[in-house]
């Protein structure tokens, strides 16, 4: 079986887990002397980069485009 990582290799607190089974007393130990893991998720992260890269015409307004065509 995979098991996941406990704590975060960036702030070295504890990573959040959906499976309420995941919450050991070893668990709430780290968690009571690192505190929860802090940094941003992973997509938001790789989401921002992608909008940055979309061409200047489709970011111009349709009020500029619709004069140039007139």
């Amino acid at each position: 079986m995979d098991r996941q990582p406990i704590v975060c290799n960036t702030c070295t607190g504890v990573l959040l887990t959906k499976d309420s089974r995941d919450y050991t007393p070893h668990r709430g130990r780290l968690i009571v002397t690192n505190g929860y893991c802090a940094c941003p998720p992973a997509a938001a992260a790789v989401a921002e980069p992608a909008a940055q890269l979309q061409p200047q015409a489709e970011q111009q307004p349709v009020s500029e485009t619709a004069m140039v065509n007139a």
